[in-house]
């Protein structure tokens, strides 16, 4: 008899276990998933960059302007030009000044200055200031023409 109740005892067992929730996987099987959170990594603070310090502007020289007899602002700068034509050195900006020499084609003329309206040049021939008229001089030496310099 102790046998039989120790068998009832067994498979009374075997049914208790298989009713306590254990589960071989079957379709009425749940599954939960559990995620983890990653824990945020701390981002470093850039350090400000320091604003570069605006070097003051370099004042712009101003021009320096002159005025003939006649009226005539003559701003000053220098540079070379040479006769294309045959033209007279005046003594002011007009065709009615008094002539101060001629020149020759080809001839090379120190300026000293532009009017402003840009029709006259400001020239120094022999020693003494002129004007010619901005038509019959260039920047520019003529083709085939011999430059002559002229004296200063």
């Amino acid at each position: 008899m102790k046998k039989s109740r120790l068998l009832i005892v067994l498979a009374g067992l075997a049914v208790f276990a298989s009713g306590c929730g254990y589960s071989t996987g079957g379709e009425d099987s749940t599954v939960t998933v559990i995620e983890a959170t990653p824990t945020p990594t701390a981002t470093p603070t850039p350090e400000a960059t320091p604003t570069p310090e605006v070097p003051e502007a370099t004042p712009t020289p101003a021009q320096e302007v002159a005025q003939t007899a006649s009226g005539v602002n003559i701003i000053k700068q220098n540079a070379t030009y040479y006769v294309v034509e045959g033209v007279n050195v005046r003594s002011d900006c007009s065709t009615e000044a008094e002539m101060i020499t001629g020149t020759t084609v080809g001839q090379e003329l120190t300026s000293t200055g532009v009017s402003e309206d840009g029709q006259w040049i400001e020239v120094t021939v022999n020693g003494q200031t002129g004007y010619v008229n901005a038509q019959y001089v260039s920047t520019t030496a003529p083709a085939g023409a011999a430059a002559q310099t002229t004296a200063q």
